[in-house]
C-alpha cells in the first residue's frame, strides 16, 4: 500500500462507497428520525442550546450532532442528506487525519493498514452513514488517543507538549459535547500513561472545558434540574443497572458485536499471535484503552452495538502497527486468503439484511441463489488472496470490499427503503396522513413516521380519526387500519 498513487486510489474509492446512495435509504432506527428531527428545528428556531423533539424538551444527548444536523438543513440539503451528509464527511476527515498523525508515529505503511481497514470495516462504514452520536464520539476521543501517543515517547522538555495537551483536550472537549461522560469515563487510563506529564494536565482539562462548558452551562441556566435529571441521572447512572431503558443485553454482549463490527478483517486479530514487535509504551496504551473501554461497556445492563465504536480505531491501530517494523509483503497469504473468503460473503449477505434487520435476527429468507455476478463477486476476492502478488494484495481486497459495500447498497437499499426505514410507508400513507392516529405503534416506525409528517401522531381516542396506525404483536411494521374495522 506504498506510494501516494495507490494512497490516493483508496481514499477516491473509500469516499465514493460512503457517498453512494448516502439518501438512498429512509432514516433507520429510533434515534436517527430524532437526531435529525432535533437538528432540523435547531436550524429552523435558531436555538441552539435547548434541544427540543416536536416541541418538547429533548435532554437525551448533548447537542454535536444535533448541530451537524442542523447545518445540513441551513445548506438546503433533503431531509436525509441533512441529517447524514455533516457525518460522513467528519468521518472522512477523521480518516484522513488519522493517517498522517500515524503515519508520523508508526510509518505510511503501518498508518495506511490501520487506515484503510478501519474505512472499511463493518462497524465504521455502517455508523459513518447515520445519524447518529456514536460516530461523532468516536472521532473525538480516538483523535485524543492519537495525539497521546508521540507524548508516550517523548522526554517532557519537548517544546510541542503544551500545544499537544491542548489539542488533546479540544478533542476531548468535543468527544463530551457529543456524548458527554462517557469520553471522560474512557480516558481515564489517560492518567496513569500519562502521568510524568502531570503538571501540563492543566492545559487539557482547561481546554475541554472551554470547549465543552458553555453549552452545558448554558442548557442548566435554561432548563434547571430536568436537564440533570434526564441527561446525567437518568442516561448516564440509571444506564448502568435500570432496565426501564430497553436495552438490557447479557455481559457477553460485546463479543459477537466486536467480531462482527472487524468484518471482513475479523480474522487479522489473529496476527496478534504472529511474531510481536516489542510491546512499547504506545502499544500497552492502545491496549489498555481497548480493555478499558470494552469492560466498561460490557459491566453496564444497557447495550447498544454502537458503544463500541469508539474503541475500533484502537483495535485497527493494534493491527496496523504489526506493520512498523515489516512490510504487508512478509504476511502470509493465508492471512488474507480469511478475510477473502468473508469479502466473498457479502453478495450472499445483500438479499437478506432487510429481512434480518426487519426482524431484529438472522434470516435467509431473501437469499435465492447467486446470479452469475453474485458468482464473481464471490470469487474475485478469493483470487486476489492466492494468485496477487503480496505488495497488492491488501489494496486490492480493500477495493473488492469497496466494490462489495456499493454492491450491497445498490441490492439491499431499495428493499430497506420500502421494509425497513419509515420512508416508504410514509409515501404509502402520506396522502392520509392527517386523518391517522396513533393506536400503538413500535417506536422504532412511530418516530420515523412523525419525522417524515414533520409532527406527532394524535393518540387514537383524543378525536375522530378516519386510521389508526398500530403495530400487531410479532410485527415489526405497523398496520395503517380504518378506525370502523379497529371498532369491530
Amino acid at each position: 500500500m506504498r506510494g501516494p498513487l495507490r494512497l490516493a486510489l483508496l481514499a477516491a474509492a473509500i469516499s465514493a462507497l460512503y457517498l453512494y446512495k448516502l439518501d438512498g435509504v429512509g432514516v433507520l432506527s429510533a434515534d436517527e428520525p430524532r437526531y435529525a428531527a432535533i437538528g432540523a428545528d435547531m436550524a429552523h428556531t435558531g436555538d441552539l442550546v435547548t434541544p427540543k423533539l416536536w416541541g418538547s424538551y429533548w435532554f437525551e444527548k448533548p447537542p454535536l450532532v444535533y448541530w451537524m444536523a442542523a447545518t445540513g438543513t441551513l445548506a438546503g440539503l433533503n431531509l436525509e442528506l441533512a441529517a447524514r451528509l455533516p457525518v460522513v464527511l467528519l468521518s472522512l476527515a477523521f480518516l484522513a487525519v488519522s493517517f498522517f498523525l500515524l503515519r508520523s508515529e508508526f510509518g505510511s505503511e503501518a498508518a495506511a493498514v490501520t487506515t484503510f481497514l478501519l474505512a472499511t470495516s463493518a462497524g465504521w462504514m455502517a455508523y459513518s452513514q447515520l445519524c447518529l452520536t456514536d460516530l461523532p464520539l468516536a472521532v473525538f476521543f480516538s483523535l485524543s488517543v492519537f495525539l497521546s501517543l508521540p507524548l508516550l515517547r517523548t522526554q517532557p522538555q519537548t517544546a510541542s507538549i503544551p500545544l499537544r495537551f491542548v489539542a488533546l483536550g479540544l478533542c476531548l472537549g468535543l468527544a463530551v459535547l457529543a456524548k458527554a461522560l462517557v469520553p471522560l469515563a474512557l480516558a481515564l487510563p489517560f492518567f496513569w500513561f500519562l502521568r510524568r506529564f502531570r503538571r501540563y494536565w492543566w492545559l487539557a482539562i482547561l481546554s475541554c472545558t472551554i470547549i465543552a462548558l458553555p453549552w452545558y452551562w448554558a442548557a442548566y441556566s435554561r432548563n434547571g434540574y430536568p436537564f440533570i435529571q434526564e441527561l446525567f441521572i437518568k442516561h448516564h447512572l440509571e444506564r448502568l443497572y435500570s432496565p426501564a431503558l430497553q436495552h438490557v443485553h447479557s455481559w457477553y454482549y460485546y463479543v459477537p458485536v466486536l467480531l462482527i463490527a472487524l468484518f471482513p478483517w475479523t480474522p487479522l486479530l489473529g496476527l496478534f499471535a504472529w511474531k510481536q514487535p516489542v510491546w512499547d509504551e504506545r502499544r500497552r496504551f492502545l491496549l489498555v484503552i481497548f480493555v478499558f473501554g470494552f469492560v466498561i461497556f460490557s459491566a453496564s445492563l444497557n447495550k447498544l452495538p454502537g458503544y463500541l465504536l469508539p474503541l475500533l480505531p484502537c483495535v485497527f491501530t493494534l493491527i496496523g502497527a504489526q506493520f512498523e517494523t515489516r512490510s504487508i509483503s512478509e504476511l502470509s497469504r493465508w492471512w488474507l486468503l480469511a478475510s477473502a473468503l468473508l469479502i466473498g460473503t457479502i453478495p450472499m449477505i445483500a438479499p437478506i439484511l432487510p429481512e434480518s434487520l426487519n426482524l431484529g435476527h438472522f434470516s435467509s429468507s431473501g437469499f435465492h441463489g447467486l446470479t452469475l455476478l453474485d458468482f464473481l463477486c464471490v470469487l474475485i476476492p478469493i483470487l486476489v488472496a492466492l494468485f496477487t502478488r503480496p505488495s497488492w494484495s491488501g489494496l486490492l481486497l480493500v477495493l473488492c470490499v469497496v466494490a462489495g459495500g456499493i454492491y450491497m447498497k445498490y441490492v439491499a437499499y431499495p428493499i430497506l427503503d420500502e421494509q425497513v426505514s419509515a420512508r416508504g410507508m410514509w409515501r404509502r400513507m402520506k396522502g392520509v396522513a392527517d386523518r391517522v392516529c396513533d393506536g400503538g405503534t413500535n417506536r422504532t416506525w412511530l418516530f420515523g413516521l412523525e419525522f417524515y409528517r414533520g409532527s406527532t401522531f394524535p393518540v387514537c381516542g383524543t378525536g375522530k380519526f378516519d386510521f389508526m396506525l398500530r403495530s400487531p404483536v410479532g410485527t415489526a411494521s405497523p398496520q395503517l387500519v380504518p378506525t370502523r374495522l379497529s371498532e369491530r
